[in-house]
């Protein structure tokens, strides 16, 4: 494990949404699912939805684009006040925002009333936290100056506890929200959609049966994400599964020493003075985690006997005299995280952040279906594809369960293949294996240029498939003019230059785990451009024809291709680029040389 990495169980942050969802009902509350502890992860937003929650609350405007890029289209909540600088961004891509500073909504009254809008607001009410909030002396005021404000409509009343004074929810502070929220309706003489009654904090007040009626949402980030490990300290939630996510590192050191460091101490590179116990000579381990990617003290190991005796900026260092089994250099340790130790990590470029799929959904089904026109179905008659494919132990059948394969006389032909295969399974990569960009700029009307075909279909493919489960593979030709689209499309790009210097099979195993990160799969679309092929000058300068066998078989290997397309089959293509191109099919559907 070249760096430490954060996997992220989908199925069990489903799960926990799910549960809280369904005991958020019983009591006449709609959740938001709050994305922010892991940086607006797509993937982590779409388990919350399909749990149910009724939209997703985040807190920067950075991790809001990466939601609508993906194709995230519920409503989205601002859980803080922007900057007035950003409030026409505010306007343009989020639904409902929280707000306590009456300069601010001014500010979005005119910025929406210019853009033809209106933006609903969440009056925040301070009751204690002293953190954001209009003072409960202050609010009807403001609800009265909020009322003459065009493009601006008062959505409900809300508050924050815990995060900043740690005030708990209480019936007490809950009832005089509902209050609050009664008083605002008598002015504006309409109900309103909702009493927001904080975070993952109000949860045992719930469960406990002390929430007040009239509160009828909560934004919980914290509870569905780590199963309430920070919120439900003395009893945990048993519903909910607190194993989610999972840091790993690898042991750099292992080795006997003192328990008490030697000379005059001082203060640490962080301005603590540590405090050591001395417990004689004990069996120390290094790990490649530290200060800079996480919050040392948030860390529980999950090996039996290992103990965290702190870090430095990049070390961290490990108690693992009483490990169980033992550790050796070069294996991995992992780790169990609290919220403050999770936020840190999901920022840390230096982590790697893996989300998964129920590993009951991995796996190459053994059944196949080919779509395709007149001079593909003649290529593949002539190869005899579909036998040879049967004899590798797949059987006919519908595109349902099957992998499919499509080919198409130019690229354009092969994307409702594209498409289709995203409908399919809900959320799926896309491995681009071909020589050009073809990120030209597109109208998006009718039939789109051979150059722009997957600027098209980036535009078209979320939710299903997003951009950054986009791998574009072997590109050597880009026009300048594509250049800042490539850079802008959140797409891991691997020019020739790069593979070159990597390798192909290095390429393609990090294209892998893109495409499959938190997806059921992966569609694979070649086109023979991408392969240097003897006597043929399309593809002069490309991959190897064995790189590209290379690329088919792990593709195979991997258990996660879903369907396969394969462009530029037409009546010009010369036979022996037709019979090199059968080949790689038949390597894509696990063919080897053995």
């Amino acid at each position: 494990m070249p760096d430490p990495q954060i996997s992220i169980d989908l199925s069990r942050i489903e799960h926990n949404a799910r549960t809280i969802v369904e005991t958020c009902a019983r009591s006449g509350i709609t959740p938001f699912g709050v994305t922010k502890g892991t940086c607006g992860m797509p993937q982590v937003a779409r388990a919350m939805l399909r749990g149910g929650v009724a939209g997703i609350a985040e807190s920067r405007f950075e991790n809001i684009r990466r939601l609508r890029d993906a194709g995230i289209d519920c409503p989205i909540m601002l859980l803080r006040s922007p900057p007035l600088s950003r409030v026409e961004e505010l306007v343009r891509t989020v639904d409902i925002s929280l707000q306590s500073e009456l300069q601010l909504m001014r500010e979005i009254s005119r910025v929406a009333e210019r853009l033809g809008r209106v933006h609903d607001v969440i009056l925040m009410v301070d009751l204690g936290d002293l953190r954001e909030g209009i003072w409960p002396s202050d609010l009807i005021p403001t609800v009265e100056a909020v009322m003459e404000l065009p493009g601006v409509r008062i959505a409900g009343v809300g508050t924050n506890l815990t995060c900043f004074g740690a005030i708990i929810p209480t019936r007490e502070n809950l009832d005089q929200l509902v209050a609050h929220a009664y008083k605002v309706e008598s002015v504006t003489g309409r109900n309103l959609d909702w009493v927001s009654g904080g975070n993952s904090s109000s949860l045992p007040l719930l469960l406990a049966g002390g929430m007040p009626a009239g509160v009828n949402n909560l934004r919980i980030g914290e509870a569905i994400l780590q199963g309430g490990r920070d919120t439900f300290l003395e009893q945990p939630w048993e519903a909910l599964d607190r194993d989610a996510f999972e840091l790993t590192g690898e042991l750099l050191e292992v080795k006997v020493k003192p328990s008490m460091p030697i000379g005059k101490s001082g203060i640490d590179a962080f301005g603590n003075v540590p405090v050591f116990i001395d417990e004689g000579d004990r069996l120390r381990g290094i790990a490649n985690i530290g200060r800079e990617d996480v919050i040392a003290e948030g860390l529980t190991p999950i090996r039996a006997g290992v103990r965290v005796l702190g870090a430095s900026s990049d070390h961290l260092v490990l108690d693992l005299t009483d490990a169980d089994p033992p550790l050796a250099v070069g294996e991995d340790v992992s780790f169990r995280l609290n919220y403050g130790a999770l936020l840190t990590v999901m920022t840390s470029e230096y982590v790697e952040k893996v989300p998964m799929r129920d590993v009951m959904e991995q796996g190459l089904t053994r059944s196949y279906v080919i779509e395709t026109d007149e001079a593909g179905r003649a290529l593949l008659a002539t190869h005899h594809v579909a036998e040879r494919i049967e004899r590798l132990g797949f059987e006919p059948a519908g595109a349902e369960a099957s992998v499919v394969l499509s080919t198409g006389a130019r690229r354009a032909g092969i994307m409702p293949f594209v498409e289709a295969a995203g409908r399919r399974y809900d959320a799926l990569g896309l491995i681009w294996i071909d020589s050009e960009a073809t990120m030209m700029p597109d109208d998006g009307e009718g039939t789109p240029a051979e150059n722009a075909v997957l600027r098209r279909l980036l535009s078209r493919l979320p939710p299903h498939i997003a951009a950054e489960n986009v791998v574009l593979l072997g590109l050597r030709e880009a026009d300048p003019a594509e250049a800042e689209a490539l850079k802008a499309s959140r797409m891991r790009i691997y020019t020739m230059a790069e593979i070159d210097a990597v390798g192909l099979r290095h390429a393609m195993r990090e294209a892998i785990a893109i495409a499959c990160a938190g997806t059921r799969g992966f569609h694979l679309c070649y086109s023979p451009t991408a392969t240097d092929m003897s006597d043929w000058s399309g593809g002069i300068g490309g991959i190897t024809v064995r790189e590209t066998h290379s690329a088919m078989e792990m593709a195979a290997l991997s258990g996660r291709l879903r369907s396969l397309s394969v462009s530029g089959i037409d009546g010009g293509l010369p036979a022996t680029i037709g019979a090199e191109c059968a080949n790689f099919i038949l390597s894509a559907f696990g063919k080897t040389i053995l």
